[in-house]
């Protein structure tokens, strides 16, 4: 793991991965798990880039290859990606396009470039190098109107909000390393679940979740992305379940969707949203409580033993007393991949997709992402910050 990455001209044959920082050891770990010979951390100046790990993988990215190295950990994947030098943004330009043209001539899809920098893979506000990935950025699309002509109309910007919902069926990734150096990759994009694109379709794999001053947790943040992650929101008018809602944070994202709430806690909710009277406060035990008919949405930040939430993917998915869920899955010490992968093969042996990510909002948890495919897909009503 802390063998640094070799650099040096066209290295190939691996696949880069971001992952919140501080959690790049949990992330090697996985992808070690996943089959990868070796990963190391790739270096700048001479120290590891926080928030990335390289792994030594010399496989070329195709759906069925996507879905197996979809790490937990990992917030964005740069699948086949290739070092490249060059001593001038036109040059860093017309080697990044000599990569990415072949398969971008391929395709008549909709596409997006990603122009990355290292303090991005870690939400810094203002990056290093940030203007000089801009301007890469458009040297890059100036050669695909000018030299390829490709469609303008194939181009897509990357998107700002949960209202996206164009198809993206091929990602373009520059990562810039240093002035003169980056990562190049170029890939399909697999949809899983259910709208769900991977590589994600946010820079970095991170959404970008506005302050809400209303909601009464900082939690909040954590569903925004959660939904992001999904590529669904409640619509207006769903009717969802928030097991352990105190004080609110997570009922007060469903109601800027638009959603009515049923908020189940032994505490009561806080703030504005106790008194919104499209949410129906219930005192009691979120492991207890079902909805008299199934409902559209069920979601849960409830602090348990992850086997507890596992028994709440078995009733939920095996009784579809939901169509969409978003569960934390807390825990204390080492992720416990057993009761991890027992939530999600019971979802899945239910007939539901299901898939589990790190998001950069949670701490020492993950978020269960799960979809029964036999219900309609929602699109999404409103972003974050926007009043319902």
């Amino acid at each position: 793991m802390d063998e640094p990455l070799a650099s040096g001209a066209n290295r190939t044959a691996g696949w880069a991965f971001t992952c919140r920082h501080g959690c790049e050891a949990l992330l090697a770990g996985e992808l070690l798990r996943l089959g990868v010979p070796r990963t190391h951390r790739v270096l700048t100046d001479g120290v590891p880039i926080e928030g990335l790990v390289w792994a030594d993988l010399d496989l070329q990215p195709g759906a069925v290859t996507l879905r197996r190295f979809d790490p937990v950990y990992a917030l964005q994947v740069l699948p086949a990606a290739i070092e490249l030098r060059a001593p001038s943004i036109a040059g860093l330009a017309d080697a990044a396009w000599r990569h990415l043209a072949p398969m971008l001539k391929e395709t008549d899809g909709p596409w997006r470039l990603h122009a990355l920098v290292p303090g991005q893979l870690k939400g810094t506000p203002k990056p290093r190098l940030r203007r000089r990935a801009d301007l890469l950025a458009d040297a890059i699309l100036e050669r695909c109107r000018t030299v390829a002509r490709l469609r303008a109309r194939a181009w897509l910007a990357p998107p700002t909000d949960l209202g996206d919902r164009a198809r993206l069926d091929v990602l373009a990734q520059v990562l810039l390393l240093e002035p003169e150096r980056m990562l190049v990759s170029v890939a399909p994009v697999w949809h899983g679940v259910p709208q769900a694109a991977w590589p994600a379709r946010w820079p970095a794999g991170l959404f970008p979740v506005a302050d809400d001053p209303v909601a009464p947790a900082s939690s909040f943040r954590k569903l925004w992305e959660a939904l992001a992650a999904l590529g669904e929101a409640p619509t207006a008018g769903a009717t969802c379940v928030d097991l352990g809602a105190a004080p609110g944070g997570w009922t007060r994202v469903l109601r800027v969707c638009g959603a009515n709430v049923v908020a189940v806690d032994r505490a009561p909710l806080t703030g504005a949203v106790a008194r919104d009277p499209q949410v129906r406060q219930v005192i009691g035990d979120a492991f207890r409580f079902r909805p008299a008919t199934p409902v559209d949405w069920v979601v849960s930040d409830v602090i348990a033993f992850p086997e507890r939430v596992a028994e709440l993917v078995e009733v939920w998915c095996g009784q579809r007393l939901a169509r969409r869920a978003v569960l934390q899955m807390k825990f204390r010490g080492a992720p416990d991949w057993a009761a991890l992968d027992g939530a999600l093969a019971a979802a899945r042996g239910h007939g539901w997709t299901a898939r589990a990510k790190h998001l950069f909002n949670d701490k020492n948890e993950v978020t269960l992402l799960l979809a029964d495919p036999a219900a309609p897909v929602s699109a999404p009503a409103a972003g974050p910050g926007d009043e319902p």
